[in-house]
């Protein structure tokens, strides 16, 4: 049971790692008269976000290969799925994006086919 626990914190600390991409990439600021070095300095906080994201995805690719050991990889890939419900939800509640139109039907969908192919 815990490896599904390690699953689980993967698509989350994934589903993270989105959020904070998209932050980081709504503060980068280019213009070309500078120079690198210029802007770097303009960028270093959504630099430094990008690699905290970075960090956060090895840590989840870590869990996941534990986690691997024991889990089928077919029954253990369906939960990645879950990152498509949680981005979504995340991008609504942290950036106001609009949610899509069947969105709760898909929801429905994911987590009935996650189940069958846990339980099935």
């Amino acid at each position: 049971m815990f490896n599904y626990y390690l699953i689980l914190g993967s698509v989350l600390v994934i589903a993270i790692g989105q959020i904070i991409f998209k932050f980081a990439a709504g503060q980068l600021r280019f213009a070309s008269s500078r120079s690198y070095y210029e802007l770097l300095l303009d960028n270093m906080s959504p630099i430094l976000l990008v690699t905290l994201a970075l960090a956060l995805y090895l840590m989840a690719t870590i869990a996941w290969v534990q986690a691997l050991r024991s889990v089928p990889l077919s029954v253990a890939f369906m939960f990645n799925s879950l990152a498509f419900v949680l981005v979504p939800v995340a991008g609504f509640v942290v950036f106001g994006e609009p949610i899509p139109r069947f969105f709760l039907l898909g929801l429905a969908l994911i987590i009935g086919g996650i189940l069958l192919v846990t339980y099935g």
